[in-house]
């Protein structure tokens, strides 16, 4: 962690400008710079070692040799002690895919009788994570003010207000995507010649109300080694671009349970089990999250898209479905994950998850017709030292989607010899990693379950670090 000292004049100048006593400014200031970044270059054996692309998704099969995008951000901390009780942190930073504009927020102690407020452009929860698969079982993302570790009694709750949205681009062929939706949804009552109007002030209505927001009411309450949380949703005229109105309310809870050790298996070890339900805007994609880039794509439901190459057009656009949700539409999932490290210094570090929508009533097929869907995925990445700073990582995954009565799975094998150098608080590896994929998405159409993919074998060097 790297650290510097603000001089006087410049504290002093800044307590001036707003106003606060520059007694109380000089006392401590720090300046943290912490990041993260993955960069690696992979190859398809089917594809002639080609570039690959993203031949799985990682979140269902374990993220090892599958991570062909490369990513990064950067995060900057100013702390300051203001006289005995107070302290304030600015924080400001950018980032390649997840973070994709500038994001800045403060955080002020003693302002409240315990806790941290705190107003901005962030995400929190971000340490709801499984690290193997690169999921975030609650991705809360957006601008908003809350506060966090507020005492009461023996817990700590957390209280937010976050506002997020679909930030959609509408250039290009919006026109032609409208009156191509707008035909096909009510091809059944023009071929009955009943009168439509579908003017340039339906057009812009519906235009106008495509990045509409939703806001997000968030609390949390963690006591001991259980957390619970809940979010209340509500987005005003959630309509697509035919003018169908969406769900404009919704709900999701969810239950985290942490233990100091493997399911009861004692030693260098730790687990979780985590349980989450929602309906409406909180079920689907929406399970625990607010609109953003991360959510659109992360599992949830498969009506709301998965991965498709170059996403197509805006009906095949996770981005877009993200907001697509019934009223009664309903969502449940269950993840059990965690880590176990022997005396020999190998590692354990299994995931189980699954999720089940109901797509509602009054969705393409009622759940009465075959309207749910719903998907299992297992991995386990193992760690072996061989000596100092290099270790063997294996990793292997399967996955099944059900999805109005049809099947399909995917698996894979990952083995990757690792060079690892870490002081504890930063860390950085240097990775060969080999995949087999016996179903890979890069051999074939991955949006059509009924087209037959093919096997492949993909390469990749990859760097990676953290601090």
């Amino acid at each position: 962690m790297k650290k510097s000292r603000l001089s006087m004049a410049v504290l002093s100048a800044a307590a001036a400008l707003s106003g606060m006593p520059a007694a109380n400014a000089a006392i401590i200031d720090e300046v943290e710079f912490h990041g993260y970044f993955r960069a690696g270059f992979f190859a398809s054996k089917e594809n002639d070692f080609k570039k690959a692309d993203i031949g799985g998704q990682k979140e269902l099969l374990g993220r090892l040799g599958l991570e062909s995008d490369n990513d990064g951000n950067i995060g900057f901390t100013t702390i300051t002690n203001i006289g005995d009780d107070q302290q304030l942190r600015i924080n400001i930073g950018v980032g390649n895919t997840e973070f994709d504009e500038l994001i800045g927020f403060v955080e002020m102690d003693g302002i409240t009788r315990s806790g941290t407020l705190w107003g901005g452009k962030r995400k929190i929860g971000e340490e709801n994570y499984i690290f193997m698969t690169d999921f975030f079982y609650t991705d809360l993302d957006g601008l908003g003010v809350g506060i966090q570790d507020y005492e009461v009694g023996d817990g700590f709750i957390d209280l937010a207000y976050i506002s997020s949205d679909r930030n959609i681009s509408l250039t290009g062929d919006y026109d032609d995507f409208v009156d191509a939706a707008y035909q096909t949804n009510n091809a059944g009552d023009i071929a009955l010649n009943k009168e439509f109007i579908f003017n340039e002030a339906d057009r812009q209505r519906i235009q106008s109300n495509q990045n509409n927001p939703m806001h997000t009411f968030h609390a949390s309450y963690t006591l001991g080694a259980l957390t619970v949380q809940g979010n209340y949703k509500y987005m005003p005229n959630n309509w697509d671009f035919t003018g169908k109105e969406w769900a404009d309310t919704g709900y999701d809870a969810t239950a985290i349970y942490h233990m100091l050790n493997f399911f009861g298996l004692e030693g260098n070890a730790f687990s979780y089990a985590i349980a989450q339900a929602g309906r409406g805007l909180g079920s689907g994609n929406l399970l625990g999250g607010t609109i953003s880039d991360y959510g659109s794509l992360r599992p949830g439901s498969l009506t709301q898209g998965y991965h498709t190459g170059e996403w197509g057009d805006y009906f095949g656009d996770p981005y877009y479905l993200i907001t697509h949700r019934e009223e009664d539409a309903l969502s449940a999932r269950a993840l059990l994950w965690g880590g176990y490290t022997n005396s020999s210094g190998i590692g354990f570090f299994p995931s189980i998850q699954a999720q089940y929508n109901d797509e509602g009533t009054n969705s393409t097929a009622g759940a009465d017709n075959g309207g749910y869907n719903y998907w299992v995925s297992v991995m386990m990445r193992n760690i072996f030292p061989v000596r100092d700073n290099f270790i063997i990582q294996t990793e292997a995954g399967y996955y099944e989607n059900t999805q109005n009565g049809g099947t399909w799975h995917q698996s894979k094998l990952t083995v990757a010899p690792t060079f690892v150098l870490s002081d504890g608080l930063s860390t950085a590896e240097i990775r060969f990693t080999a995949t087999y994929l016996p179903l890979s998405w890069t051999t074939g159409d991955s949006t059509d379950p009924s087209v037959k993919l093919k096997d492949d074998i993909v390469f990749g060097i990859q760097a990676d670090a953290y601090w």
